[in-house]
């Protein structure tokens, strides 16, 4: 299973990058995740890993995925390394005024093989927009509550 999503962001990468690369903050946008926490101490960074609580087909799954692209506010792509095997990348790309694209690729294979993946990918492809719109939202209300002066400790 593989497919592609993308959507634009009225947000600076800075943003973006923070929200899709903290495990804490997966439940609020992506709503296949139920729970998510970090399992390697520290900073997100390659090889830091995550588990999570998530729903497929309506079942509680859990999986544990690991970093393996982090180029700060351009790359972060995860590998599962148990539960549901699959692999995302997140692209990010400025859009002018100050504003992100995101390109979203998901590929991999889900429990029940073939089968599995062909009852599970348009209910996926579907949830993935859902998810990216919510991201969105949450981004851009973010980016909006950031524009007043910073401080010089605050990021978005």
């Amino acid at each position: 299973m593989q497919f592609q999503a993308s959507i634009e962001i009225r947000a600076p990468a800075e943003c973006v990058f923070d929200l899709i690369s903290t495990p804490e903050r997966l439940p609020q946008w992506n709503e296949a995740v139920v729970e998510a926490h970090r399992v390697s101490p520290g900073a997100v960074g390659p090889g830091s890993r995550a588990q999570m609580q998530g729903k497929v087909l309506g079942q509680l799954i859990a999986s544990e995925t690991e970093v393996v692209g982090f180029e700060p506010n351009q790359l972060f792509a995860t590998n599962a390394v148990r539960g549901p095997r699959l692999n995302t990348i997140f692209r990010l790309a400025p859009l002018e005024p100050a504003g992100t694209r995101l390109d979203v690729e998901l590929r991999g294979e889900l429990p029940g093989g073939s089968l599995g993946n062909l009852v599970a990918e348009p209910m996926l492809r579907a949830q993935l927009t859902r998810s990216l719109e919510q991201l969105r939202i949450l981004c851009e209300r973010d980016a909006l509550s950031h524009q007043a002066p910073p401080k010089e400790s605050e990021s978005c």
